[in-house]
């Protein structure tokens, strides 16, 4: 009897979580999230690209400590409006 429980609710949790497409009227389609990822990661891109090269430009430890400033003040805000962005996107 123990097993017939436990196969059951396995094969109800597999069948409930194998599905690859939302319900129908939710979220935006394939197409729609995968271009919103790539550009999430191409601005990503852009700002460590950025950082990058104000560390490269640095000469002494005070221009390092301004880029790490300027660009961890930048960073803040705006990695948690993505993060929300993204899970009310879903």
């Amino acid at each position: 009897m123990k097993t017939f429980i436990v196969v059951t609710i396995l094969l109800t949790a597999t069948a409930a979580f194998s599905t690859d497409q939302p319900p129908q009227g939710q979220g935006l389609n394939f197409d729609q999230v995968k271009s919103n990822v790539i550009n999430r990661i191409n601005a990503r891109i852009a700002h460590n690209q950025e950082e990058l090269s104000c560390v490269q430009a640095a000469k002494n430890h005070a221009d390092l400590k301004a880029c790490r400033d300027k660009f961890r003040e930048e960073q803040g805000g705006q990695n948690q409006g993505q993060r929300r962005e993204g899970r009310h996107q879903q």
